[in-house]
């Protein structure tokens, strides 16, 4: 048994290894790598992505990983194994010469999402497109989910959750969202303006901020870096070193610091996996929605809340002179001002659930084949006039935004909400469990904080579901109307 367990720890490392060089070449793609590169990075993405494909389902392994399952095995052995075994069960599924066909497809479709982007011109990607959905349909047929065929792409990213549980969900917190929205639209103070936040701050000072905030938040740079990208995101490419990007937005000036406190929340938790399980499946993340529970938790309940401005707004106001007469409380108001918008990650907390559950919908209809390719601007534009009342100028700010569909990763986008309800239950908890949380944000203090999240969400690794670790920190699983409360909490104190 010895040597089993040696050799199945040997082959999780190696893949792990092969990962990280996968995740390096991903972030250089996104970052520093000239244009003209992405054909020959397409082919070494294909080849490591095929070779850890190969190292997960080799005959070989699954065997070793088979007769360890049905050993007396305990503690960190059982966990491992059991983990390995189910993760198997679902890889095996799929064809090596498929895993390599997606990966060359989505590396060479996300050059072609850029540019349509840049271009304003859907027909650029439009084919890349429609490949994906077809590998996706594909896909689906291989992993053979019961019941909705999306239900295989939603467990990669959520594990356990379904079309069938999600939907109404979703269906009421859309409602819910709707209301509250027209609530506030009624409101005397929804038409306050707040100039103070439409002029252009200079960039230097912004990125000391930004910089300052990610220090604070407790990520050292001898653990991290931070780089510009065309989309926000968060990387791993090894133990203790965690890369996140951001952006900067003309029109917007908060958009760089609050994407430093969003992809900050996902650092902090990539950095905070349980050092026993290194190398290991277990050295992750239950779920996107547990991992995006901790970027929206830093984002919103501590970076967008009033306590933490009490302590954060001087700063503010020593670098930007024309914010000397802006009070605290008008400074709050405008950096929570509810403003629905055609850009998911501008968008504010309100309508940001709204965007996911348009793209969650969107999706359902491109796999069933309900909803075909060449048909989603209109279909977009469409349901962002329904939902949010926007009308969308351009596909740049429609359906060519986000860069998640040019990688394939359908079935990503509901856990965004997930996580986002995941994060109020979390912050709610912790507030009630002890009211001096409340003054360690005011003071600028967040060592206890990212304590509590270390002891009750980072530790666990994948050593159980979501749901259950939800469980044992709240006292219950998903529930959006923890989520609802916090909004009305919030925003009608802010809209009176």
């Amino acid at each position: 048994m010895k040597k089993r367990l040696k050799y199945i720890y040997e082959v999780q490392k190696n893949v792990s290894m092969l990962g990280g060089a996968l995740a390096l070449l991903d972030w250089d793609q996104k970052t520093y790598m000239p244009k003209m590169g992405d054909e020959s990075r397409s082919e070494q993405i294909a080849y490591l992505s095929k070779e850890i494909h190969k190292m997960l389902v080799s005959e070989k392994f699954f065997r070793e990983v088979n007769k360890l399952r049905k050993s007396r095995l305990k503690g960190k052995d059982r966990i491992v194994v059991d983990r390995l075994y189910r993760d198997m069960l679902i890889s095996r599924k799929l064809p090596v010469d498929f895993v390599e066909d997606m990966s060359r497809t989505v590396s060479l479709a996300y050059n072609a999402w850029q540019e349509a982007k840049e271009k304003n011109n859907f027909n650029i990607f439009k084919p890349h497109l429609e490949k994906i959905v077809k590998l996706k349909i594909r896909e689906c047929e291989y992993l053979g989910f019961k019941g909705h065929p999306y239900n295989g792409l939603l467990n990669y990213y959520e594990e356990g959750m379904t079309v069938e549980k999600l939907k109404p969900v979703f269906e009421k917190l859309k409602m819910d969202l709707v209301e509250l929205l027209r609530e506030i639209k009624k409101s005397n103070s929804y038409k306050e303006k707040y100039p103070f936040l439409k002029k252009e701050f200079d960039k230097e000072k912004e990125m000391k901020l930004d910089f300052d905030l990610k220090e604070l938040m407790g990520i050292k740079k001898d653990f991290s870096r931070i780089d510009i990208s065309a989309h926000p995101f968060t990387t791993t490419i090894g133990i203790n070193d965690t890369r996140i990007t951001y952006w900067f937005k003309n029109k917007d000036p908060m958009s760089s610091f609050f994407a430093v406190a969003h992809e900050g929340g996902h650092a902090l938790y990539e950095l905070g996996m349980p050092e026993k399980y290194a190398f290991t499946v277990v050295h992750d993340s239950p779920s996107m929605g547990m991992h995006e529970s901790q970027s929206r938790f830093w984002e919103n309940m501590i970076c967008g809340g009033k306590y933490f401005w009490q302590y954060f707004y001087p700063r503010f106001k020593r670098e930007f002179k024309h914010l000397k007469n802006v009070s605290l409380n008008r400074w709050y108001n405008g950096v929570n001002e509810i403003k629905p918008g055609a850009i998911r990650v501008e968008s504010d907390e309100i309508s940001y659930c709204l965007h996911v559950i348009l793209r969650f919908e969107i999706e359902l209809g491109l796999i069933t084949g309900k909803i075909k390719v060449k048909d989603l601007p209109k279909i977009w534009n469409q349901k962002m006039m329904e939902y949010l009342g926007v009308v969308v100028k351009k596909d740049s700010e429609g359906v060519l935004q986000d860069m998640h569909w040019s990688s394939g990763d359908f079935g990503y986008f509901p856990t965004y909400a997930i996580g986002t309800i995941y994060a109020a239950q979390l912050y709610d908890k912790m507030i009630k469990s002890n009211p001096k949380f409340i003054n360690d944000i005011r003071r600028g203090k967040f060592e206890n904080i990212l304590n509590w999240l270390r002891k009750n969400v980072h530790r666990h690794g994948r050593e159980m579901s979501a749901d259950n670790i939800i469980k044992r920190a709240c006292g219950s699983g998903l529930d959006p109307d923890a989520y609802i409360d916090y909004l009305r909490k919030k925003y009608l104190e802010i809209y009176k």
